[in-house]
């Protein structure tokens, strides 16, 4: 529930905003309510660690920063392809396997960008970013960009 209020309370904050500066001194606050919840469990495989927003050469960045449960994960993936787990981790290592990571990441950043974030695509200088990584460092970490707007 603490979740849901944060999100709405954040989508409030960005119709008000008209520009990247005003964006993250609104969101500042906002993040550090988060920033004290965290780390929250998104769903069985995902926690939002943190959660950062800075402002530097006119950009807003606003960054969420993901642990993914390795385990949980191949499970998931095993039950959809039917390998086993050290034949899915095996792959998840591989170039083909990062490249179909970061294509299934860039599509939930692009997803949202279009539903929870649509009010910050008119303010020209944010951007806004999830980091995922995995609690198993031999996978690679995923950066997706939700949205990246020009100057």
């Amino acid at each position: 529930m603490k979740t849901i209020l944060f999100l709405l309370a954040l989508f409030s904050v960005s119709a008000y905003a008209t520009t990247a500066k005003q964006a993250c001194d609104e969101l500042k606050p906002v993040v550090k309510d988060l920033q004290a919840q965290a780390p929250m469990d998104i769903d069985y495989v995902t926690t939002l660690t943190g959660v950062q927003v800075f402002y530097v050469s006119n950009i807003c960045i606003l960054n969420y920063s993901y642990v993914l449960k390795t385990t949980k994960f191949l499970d998931d993936m095993a039950k959809q392809n039917e390998l086993s787990i050290d034949e899915n981790l095996a792959f998840l290592k591989t170039e083909d396997g990062v490249a179909a990571l970061q294509g299934s990441f860039d599509d939930i950043a692009k997803n949202s960008a279009n539903t929870n974030f649509k009010d910050f695509k008119k303010i020209k200088g944010m951007h806004i970013l999830y980091s995922y990584s995995f609690d198993d460092t031999e996978v690679p970490s995923i950066r997706a960009t939700v949205m990246e707007n020009e100057l």
